[in-house]
């Protein structure tokens, strides 16, 4: 499909949320972070989230709901859905991030439980993505996650495709 006359270009940072038509593209740049891309083929709808962990250590303290946790982002996405009055189960999912990014020197130079726990975020956000979906019944069509690399990821939602670029390590 051809792209539409006029293209807004939106770049998603840590904790951004975007939902909308077909007019969009949307782009991040992930480490640990996971985004949960969204698409409904039929209606050219989708959206993207960027989350930095699976959810707040006190969710009593939410205000507001922030896309920097995977949980808040997935309701972003579920009160951006309901406006369209579409089935959730009709969305098309793509997952991407979740990253190992601590060299081995690292690893190697200290065992501090805090330093472990963080070395997990990676697997946690991904974790999260793949339950989350399952959970609404959201079938995932594409995925890359994992491994040691950052990611650029490009999605343009009048045709669901994503581009996706590995970045070279700094390690």
């Amino acid at each position: 499909m051809d792209p539409p006359n006029e293209v807004r270009d939106i770049f998603l940072s840590p904790g951004d949320f975007h939902f909308g038509g077909p007019n969009l593209r949307l782009r991040t740049i992930l480490g640990s972070c996971v985004s949960i891309i969204l698409w409904h083929p039929v209606k050219l709808l989708g959206g993207m989230s960027h989350y930095l962990l699976p959810g707040r250590n006190n969710p009593n303290n939410a205000q507001n709901l922030e896309g920097k946790y995977g949980e808040e982002a997935f309701y972003l996405f579920l009160e951006k859905i309901k406006l369209t009055q579409l089935p959730i189960s009709e969305f098309k999912a793509k997952i991407f991030g979740g990253s190992d990014m601590f060299s081995r020197e690292e690893e190697n130079l200290t065992l501090v439980s805090n330093f472990l726990n963080a070395k997990l975020v990676g697997q946690k956000n991904i974790n999260f993505a793949k339950q989350i979906l399952s959970d609404n019944s959201i079938p995932i069509i594409s995925e890359n996650t994992g491994g040691s690399k950052a990611r650029k990821i490009f999605f343009t939602v009048w045709d669901g495709e994503v581009w996706l670029e590995m970045q070279e390590s700094s390690k």
